[in-house]
């Protein structure tokens, strides 16, 4: 096939280029190979060979001076000096081939010259020795070596002139060969730029012959590959995207573009593949299209449907006969309940203060204390909240960022959707939902919750409406209650109202139309069936079991849904045949006498003059405060308090005056508390407070000390100015000297803050004093023996 031609011919031209580049590259090899050992032998090997020159001599000089004292065998030393004379000239044979410039073989001939002259004198004076050897002996001759200044016999003047010109030629032999050695030295010094050179010029050469390269195989595959495109016959794009969807199963995609094609090459083989396995693909497609479709589908509907059934409990709860901030707060539980919204269990609800551009906080869930009282209420701008009532818009926001004004220390990060809750372009509130750190926004949780708020605002509403008609029902209740009992008569047969007089229909807030007619359970009871109350009877159904009057008491709501307690009988009405066809039902409302009954228990807990809990109410909360303590860890106070010269002004002014003063004296105590801390009356002019979560002693003192200001300042009672003090004692629990169970925690308590109180008025009263173990039980009040 002519694609198989150029295929071949394109790797024979790729192949032949990376022959040339080997070639190429071998014979740089070599060419640095060849210049790394000139550099080698010329000049580091000449230095080797010098060295071994020098060394021989130093030997050779060191053998002769021990032949000048004495030697034992002067034959073999001789033999060494031949031996190292051997290498000597061995050295020089090679330096005389490596050394190829004109001063190195000026040098290496001063070398050869002196050579000669050196060992002839070597050896002669080596000679010498060994004749004195010969004819003396070895004792004689030391002797003679020490005492004469001869060692062979001859004269001195001859033995010095044999040494002179030993060391003479000796000096000139080694001082030549010094000189070839430093020669070298120098030449390498010099030769060491020219070495660089030539590897910098080697790697530039290389370096550029490699690019070249490069670019002739790059320039040799843009051609095969042109070539492999055109016998193709499509473009590279269409091409890649063929390959893509053939991996991907999408065949037909590319088929009309394949058709359009040059038919020609690797096309008339994969023509065929496509037709038969168009059909298949487009069947496999279309169902891969039709499940995402489903997927999508089902995914949307069931989306569509937890909105819905949140809407619809949010429409149930608007249904509710409970106040604005009940709906609200069960509101905010089901939406951040919401499956499938990627929310934190956390949140609230802003309302708008009518008359001003203040967002106000009505329902929250899982706050932080101090965000509690911080957004309790905002300005429109405030935060994130108070943008998004400022705006209109939802904000979102998922970090702490400078929007983010509202915050305390130790917060963790999160983020927020603040949606605008709005009735047309009325502002009513703000729904404030948390989100985790770097959440992403998304359109789907939006539209959700613009969905719910959108109801929330319905809520809001018709909440705000029931609110107004709730109070005046509660302005109406009150009168209802001193108006005649209310009565209806009732048919027995189907418990339909015959008729009511004008205080039934006044009582249960009806027309004489939505009366007449209906089911007494109905109007009554708001149910479906008779009444059932638990633990209480129906006085008609009793009255038909029995034939006689029945009566019961009940619990009835309003139209608000308020409780309304009453009292019920039911008289039969009979025919003449004595068939009960009819009743007088009875509602007489009782809800007066239950709330007097619940005065009555007020007044067995409080104090009459000043309100406050007495004794009796008193002693129960110390004994909460006390098992509270001991379940936190954390520490309580109790302040018994007697008032100075109260007996005076009571004396003075009279009992009308000393009420009006005791009064006056709670209202000061109440303002140096905490609402969760308890101001007690327990008789006369004593007082007692609870101080409940004490981190340490001196809070007690700083309180004590602020009450007694209080009390220092003068009262104005009846255009009397009346001047009074307090004498305070104070003991803490957990006790710091008792410890294992106490029998009365409570009256330990009591009697040793009474005690510290004594003692402060006998150190001059108008003080405070701590209780220890110091005081005597005798100071006692009796009031708590």
């Amino acid at each position: 096939m002519k694609v198989q031609t150029r295929l071949t011919y394109s790797h024979g031209i790729i192949l032949a280029t990376l022959v040339i580049v080997c070639i190429i590259s071998i014979s740089m090899c070599s060419l640095f190979r060849d210049m790394i050992h000139d550099i080698v032998s010329n000049r580091y090997v000449k230095t080797i060979y010098a060295d071994n020159i020098m060394s021989a001599v130093n030997v050779i000089d060191l053998t002769m001076n021990k032949s000048l004292i004495v030697n034992n065998d002067i034959v073999g030393e001789l033999e060494k000096i031949n031996k190292y004379e051997s290498a000597i000239v061995e050295n020089i044979s090679k330096l005389e081939l490596l050394v190829k410039s004109d001063k190195g073989k000026s040098l290496l001939k001063k070398i050869i010259d002196s050579r000669d002259a050196y060992f002839s004198a070597i050896k002669e004076q080596t000679n010498a020795v060994l004749l004195a050897n010969s004819n003396e002996s070895k004792v004689s001759l030391l002797d003679k070596q020490i005492k004469t200044p001869s060692i062979t016999g001859a004269s001195f003047t001859e033995n010095q002139t044999r040494l002179d010109k030993q060391m003479k030629a000796s000096a000139i032999f080694i001082q030549a060969v010094a000189n070839l050695n430093d020669h070298q030295t120098n030449m390498m010094e010099e030769s060491e730029s020219e070495s660089n050179q030539k590897y910098h010029d080697f790697i530039v050469m290389g370096i550029f012959v490699t690019a070249v390269l490069i670019l002739i195989s790059f320039l040799f595959g843009i051609k095969m590959v042109r070539s492999i495109v055109t016998e193709l016959g499509a473009e590279p794009k269409d091409i890649i995207w063929m390959l893509e969807n053939i991996s991907q199963g999408k065949l037909h995609d590319n088929y009309d573009i394949l058709r359009n094609q040059n038919k020609t090459g690797i096309i008339q083989h994969i023509d065929t593949l496509l037709k038969e396995l168009r059909d298949k693909d487009v069947i496999v497609n279309s169902k891969l299209a039709l499940g995402r479709q489903l997927e999508e589908s089902v995914f949307d509907l069931k989306r569509r449907d937890v909105l819905q059934d949140t809407i619809k409990s949010v429409l149930e709860l608007s249904l509710e006969h409970v106040p604005l901030r009940t709906k609200l707060e069960r509101v905010l539980s089901i939406v951040v309940s919401i499956p499938g919204i990627s929310i934190e269990n956390k949140g609230c609800i802003h309302l708008k203060v009518s008359g001003s551009d203040e967002l106000e906080m009505v329902a929250h869930k899982n706050l932080h204390e101090h965000l509690l009282m911080a957004c309790a209420r905002l300005k429109y701008g405030e935060c994130l909240c108070g943008l998004a009532a400022s705006t209109g818009k939802t904000v979102f926001s998922n970090k702490l960022d400078d929007l983010h004004s509202v915050g305390f220390e130790g917060m963790h990060e999160h983020g927020h959707y603040c949606i605008p809750i709005k009735s047309g372009y009325s502002i009513l509130g703000v729904l404030c939902l948390y989100v985790k750190h770097n959440h992403e926004r998304s359109k789907l949780e939006e539209d959700t919750f613009q969905s719910i708020t959108n109801s929330i605002a319905n809520i809001i509403e018709h909440g705000k409406n029931e609110d107004a008609v709730r109070q005046l029902n509660a302005f109406n209740q009150t009168v209802f209650n001193s108006i005649n009992d209310s009565l209806i008569v009732i048919d027995v047969n189907d418990f339909t109202i015959v008729s009511a007089n004008n205080t039934f229909i006044k009582e249960y807030k009806l027309m004489g139309d939505d009366v007449i007619g209906k089911q007494c359970y109905d109007i009554i009871h708001k149910t479906s069936e008779p009444c059932n109350q638990q633990g209480h009877s129906c006085p008609v159904m009793n009255m038909l079991r029995t034939g006689e009057y029945a009566r019961s008491e009940h619990v009835h709501h309003d139209t608000n849904g308020n409780e309304v307690h009453v009292s019920c009988s039911a008289s039969p009405i009979k025919d003449t045949s004595g068939n009960i066809v009819q009743c007088v039902y009875v509602i007489k409302n009782i809800s007066e006498r239950k709330y007097y009954e619940k005065q009555l228990q007020q007044l067995a807990h409080y104090d009459v003059v000043t309100s406050l809990p007495n004794r009796i109410l008193l002693l129960d909360r110390l004994n909460i405060a006390i098992e509270f303590t001991m379940r936190e860890g954390n520490i309580m106070a109790v302040l018994f308090i007697d008032l100075d010269k109260f007996k005076a002004v009571n004396d003075t002014y009279g009992h009308e005056t000393g009420d009006m003063l005791l009064k006056a004296v709670s209202k000061r105590l109440l303002l140096n508390v905490r609402k969760s801390d308890t101001v007690a009356r327990v008789g006369g002019d004593e007082f007692v407070i609870i101080l409940t979560k004490v981190t340490e002693k001196e809070d007690a003192g700083l309180i004590a000390n602020k009450i007694i200001a209080s009390l220092n300042k003068p009262f104005l009672l009846n255009g009397h100015e009346c001047h009074i003090g307090g004498s305070i004692g104070i003991e803490l629990y957990p006790f710091s000297d008792l410890y294992g169970e106490i029998d009365n925690v409570v009256d330990t308590l009591m009697k040793r803050a009474d005690m510290a109180m004594y003692k402060a008025k006998e150190l001059g009263k108008n003080r405070y004093e701590f209780y220890n173990s110091e005081l005597s039980d005798e100071t006692a009040n009796p009031l708590f023996e």
